[in-house]
C-alpha cells in the first residue's frame, strides 16, 4: 500500500494503517513487526516518517520497541477501554505555569524497565531522573518524576527547574529543541509510601496518575513524565464538540 501526500501527514496515515492492522489481528501479540526498511518499501515513505509513526504507536501502547531487535506488538490489557482525544499542547501547558514546583532530587539512575523501552535503551541503561513536588493554592498537588536521556544531565540543573515554568518548556530552551506533540495516558493508581508522604495522604489512597511523552517533529522522544495527583485537588476536564452538519 503506497501512501499519497495530502492534508493528513504521511506519518499519521501510516500510524493509522498499522494500528488498524494490529487491532484487526494481522499482527499478533508479541509478534515482531516488519523492519523499518521493509515498511519504507511497502508504503513508499521515508525512514523519518516510519519512525514517527512507530513512536506514536508506542506512545499509544500498541507496540514495544527494543533497540537492535525491532518493534513488537504489545500485549493488550484485557478489560481496559481506551479513548483517544486530541487538543492543543500549548493550551495544556499554560495551566502548569500556575503551579509552584519544588525539586526533590535530580540525578542519574538506572532506567526503570518501561522507561528504558521508551528511550530504546538496554536493560542496564541509565537516565536522568527529576523528582518534583508541585504545589497549588490548597497545598501539594502532584508528586512527579521526569525522565530524560542521560546526556541531558550536562545542560540541566535543579536551579533551571525551580521556576514556575513547565518542565518541558525549560528542557526545550536548554536543549534548543522544539516539542511538536505529546501523548498522555490517564489511569487510576494507589499512593505508595513516598507519594503519600509528599501529598499528605494515607498509603494506598486512590490517585489520578498521568503518563506523558513529549516528542520533537522528527519523532525523537525528549521527556517521559509520570505524575501522581492529589485526588481532592485535581480533576481533568475535556470539552467535546460535535462536527457541524453538512448542508
Amino acid at each position: 500500500m503506497k501512501l499519497a501526500a495530502g492534508p493528513i501527514p504521511l506519518y499519521h496515515q501510516l500510524e493509522q494503517d498499522l494500528a488498524a492492522r494490529i487491532v484487526a489481528g494481522e499482527f499478533a501479540e508479541g509478534q515482531v513487526l516488519p523492519t523499518e526498511e521493509q515498511i519504507c518499501r511497502d508504503y513508499g515513505v521515508s525512514r523519518i516518517t516510519v519512525r514517527k509513526a512507530l513512536d506514536t504507536l508506542m506512545s499509544q501502547g500498541l507496540i514495544l520497541r527494543r533497540r537492535g531487535v525491532g518493534s513488537f506488538v504489545a500485549e493488550r490489557r484485557r478489560g481496559v477501554h481506551a479513548i483517544h482525544l486530541s487538543g492543543s499542547l500549548d493550551e495544556f501547558l499554560s495551566s502548569a505555569s500556575q503551579l509552584r514546583p519544588k525539586v526533590l532530587s535530580l540525578g542519574i539512575c538506572p532506567a526503570p524497565s518501561e522507561i528504558a523501552e521508551d528511550f530504546g535503551l538496554s536493560p542496564r541503561g541509565h537516565v536522568l531522573r527529576l523528582e518534583l513536588l508541585s504545589h497549588g493554592e490548597e497545598g501539594p498537588l502532584a508528586h512527579a518524576c521526569f525522565y530524560f536521556r542521560q546526556e541531558v544531565d550536562a545542560v540541566l540543573t535543579a536551579e533551571d527547574l525551580s521556576h514556575q515554568e513547565p518542565v518541558i518548556r525549560t528542557v526545550e530552551r536548554k536543549l534548543g529543541v522544539r516539542i511538536a506533540r505529546a501523548s498522555q495516558v490517564i489511569e487510576a493508581a494507589a499512593a505508595e509510601a513516598e507519594t503519600a508522604k509528599h501529598l499528605g495522604l494515607k498509603v494506598n489512597r486512590p490517585l489520578l496518575k498521568t503518563s506523558r511523552r513529549y516528542y520533537t517533529a522528527e519523532g525523537e522522544l525528549i521527556e517521559v513524565a509520570q505524575l501522581l495527583y492529589h485526588p481532592e485537588r485535581y480533576r481533568y476536564e475535556v470539552e467535546l464538540r460535535a462536527a457541524p452538519f453538512a448542508v
